[in-house]
């Protein structure tokens, strides 16, 4: 009996072993990408008119590229571009940095980037986009700064210049690194508490035309501005927003994986200065713990407004404790007075449950503003912030909503899924939801913010193993979607994972930043089954710049149809679409000559090309609608 009660329980180990042996091997199984045909032309069209923005500024760069966090001062994460439809993993650069906020870009196509935590005493780096080389960088080490804003310099037709701001010093620079100006924000660093994070990130700067001033938000809530040329204090004093500290929600995973996701950003990044662990920092910020802004802001060009997701008063929630429950929008106007001596003022301001994990959104015209909150809503309000209409999607959305000038559309993202809204006006309605199958076989999940083109919609997809309502996420990639069907074009795997936004360059490129999260979940579970945590920048370069020419060459001429059918529409809404097809036909013409270059094409439909692409500048310039549209159709036909 002892004898077959001892081989019994060997059995049931030997079982046990091997089961375990199996979970491991099911969970760190490594997903393969499935194969990606050459993508057809995409079955969107622009449809009706388009929402026009204001008028074209001399210093707001066109939306080639992200010259801003997110595009443009609205932060409609909308280029008027195509970027290659097909596309592979390029060079990854500057490994030892976490980047939780993107790259961005001058004319030139060099990057420009704020680590979020790095043991190296940067603040701001400049890297070359054909290799990924560091151009030069500027010392300031901290908590980042946010992505770097690049505007145009009247004063220098031509010129750019990449304006940056860490806690206590705001600054221009030229893009090869000479200062322009320097100046103190006005702001003091806190004595540092044991124990307490810092709360002196930056978001970055935006841009007020009117004024024609820069202007910063800080995390624990103060706003400064400065004259655009000068650096001159444009505020008689920093403005200080009303809300009080988010309150601390407990961190949503157990803290022993907390622990494990804390060691191995430790080991790829360094330990952080407070000890808290570079880990538990990001969830805090994403979660808005303790903080008073965890987001980027808007600037509306037309009236220099500022529009701010932030926390709401103490009090509000219903009682006062030094915290706030819930989340605000606030609407920030100048009033009037010289330089130097000017004040912000609260116009309008919009309560809502919990906090937001979105950087609010305005439309091209500044006519509404989309925002979320924590419990899965897309919320669209008037200018004066009163609410028209609210969608649920399901769960929390996870980054700021992408509002397209076409097509009353609006793409929204949660931690798994991909949304494409209908904005009715007064109602909003869930048009499809993304099919994410690029990896056969294991659970597909979206895993960064979305990005409109002319041809799509850029978008990252990670995929692991599901573990009751968690993701295991052990792979990431980079894909292009259909904006009328929601069906993936192409995808590309990468090495890393990002949480910052899907930045793409004037080349039509994608840039990513690495910031782990999910991944350092994984990597603590998983240990050397998957590769280490890196930080850095990740190109996916175009890979058929044939179809890359193809797709922005037919953009432009779904356009000029619409353009040559409108002539009662807006004049800004003409003027826009105008200006939209010119960037497409450079861009056609321009991968058309790379294409060429790599026997892509032969250099004799290269020449053939010439004609329509050169009548169609002409007939634009000239505003002559019906040529521009016959000569933009057939350059399109003849690169099918």
């Amino acid at each position: 009996m002892k004898k077959r009660l001892a081989l019994i329980a060997f059995g049931l180990l030997l079982c046990s072993l091997t089961a375990g042996t199996l979970f491991w091997q099911w969970l760190s199984a490594t997903p393969q990408v499935r194969a990606f045909p050459s993508p057809p032309l995409s079955l969107w069209a622009p449809q009706g008119v388009r929402e026009a923005g204001p008028p074209l500024s001399a210093v707001l760069p066109a939306p080639d590229a992200f010259h801003t966090m997110h595009v443009n001062t609205v932060n409609s994460d909308e280029l008027w571009t195509a970027i290659a439809p097909t596309f592979e993993a390029d060079w990854v650069a500057e490994t030892g940095f976490y980047i939780a906020e993107g790259p961005t870009f001058d004319n030139s196509g060099n990057l420009y980037f704020s680590p979020s935590w790095s043991p190296e005493d940067v603040s701001l780096v400049a890297l070359d986009r054909l290799t990924g080389k560091r151009r030069w960088s500027i010392p300031g080490k901290g908590a980042g700064s946010g992505a770097p804003l690049v505007l145009n310099d009247p004063q220098n037709p031509g010129q750019q210049l990449i304006y940056h701001s860490t806690y206590t010093t705001a600054m221009a620079l030229r893009p090869d690194g000479s200062q322009v100006w320097s100046v103190p924000t006005g702001l003091r660093l806190p004595a540092p508490v044991p124990g307490r994070r810092s709360q002196t990130h930056m978001w970055g700067m935006n841009y007020l035309p009117g004024a024609d001033a820069v202007v910063a938000v800080s995390m624990d809530g103060w706003v400064v501005a400065f004259d655009r040329k000068t650096g001159s204090p444009l505020l008689s004093a920093p403005f200080h927003l009303p809300g009080a500290p988010a309150a601390s929600l407990q961190v949503r995973i157990p803290k022993f994986l907390a622990h494990l996701a804390n060691r191995e950003t430790a080991a790829a990044f360094g330990p952080t200065e407070d000890g808290l662990g570079l880990f538990d920092m990001i969830l805090d910020v994403i979660y808005g713990n303790g903080v008073n802004v965890a987001n980027y802001y808007a600037v509306d060009p037309s009236d220099d407004s500022i529009t701010i997701a932030a926390t709401a008063p103490d009090a509000q929630d219903g009682k006062t404790d030094g915290v706030s429950d819930n989340g605000a929008l606030y609407r920030l106007r100048l009033k009037p007075a010289p330089p130097g001596q000017a004040s912000l003022f609260i116009s309008d301001q919009f309560y809502f449950s919990g906090g937001t994990g979105s950087t609010p959104t305005l439309s091209a015209n500044g006519r509404y503003v989309v925002v979320s909150d924590d419990n899965g809503n897309v919320i669209t309000l008037d200018r004066h912030f009163k609410e028209l209409w609210r969608v649920n999607v399901g769960d929390q959305v996870a980054a700021s909503v992408a509002v397209a000038a076409d097509g009353n559309e609006m793409y929204a993202v949660t931690k798994s899924d991909i949304f494409k809204l209908y904005n009715a006006g007064n109602s909003g309605r869930i048009v499809w939801r993304a099919t994410l199958d690029a990896y056969p076989g294991f659970s597909n999940f979206n895993a960064l913010t979305p990005t409109i083109v002319a041809n799509g919609v850029v978008i990252s997809i990670g995929a692991g193993r599901r573990l009751g309502k968690s993701q295991i996420g052990t792979q990431f990639g980079m894909g292009l979607l259909d904006r009328e069907t929601g069906q993936l074009r192409w995808f590309a795997p990468g090495r890393e994972e990002s949480i910052a936004v899907t930045s793409i360059g004037p080349d039509g490129a994608i840039y990513i930043a690495h910031s782990p999260v999910r991944r350092a979940v994984a990597r603590g579970i998983l240990g050397d089954r998957l590769p280490p945590l890196v930080g850095g920048i990740q190109r996916y370069q175009p890979s058929r710049y044939d179809l890359f020419a193809r797709d922005a060459a037919c953009a432009a001429a779904a356009l000029a149809k619409r353009w040559h059918s409108t002539d009662a529409a807006p004049a800004n809404a003409r003027r826009d679409d105008q200006a939209q097809i010119t960037l497409l036909l450079k861009q056609a013409r321009q991968a058309s000559q790379q294409a060429a270059q790599r026997q892509e094409i032969s250099s004799d439909q290269l020449s053939a090309q010439t004609p329509h692409w050169q009548r169609a500048m002409d007939a634009l310039q000239h505003a002559q609608s019906a040529l521009a549209m016959q000569s933009s159709a057939q350059l399109c036909q003849a690169l099918q």
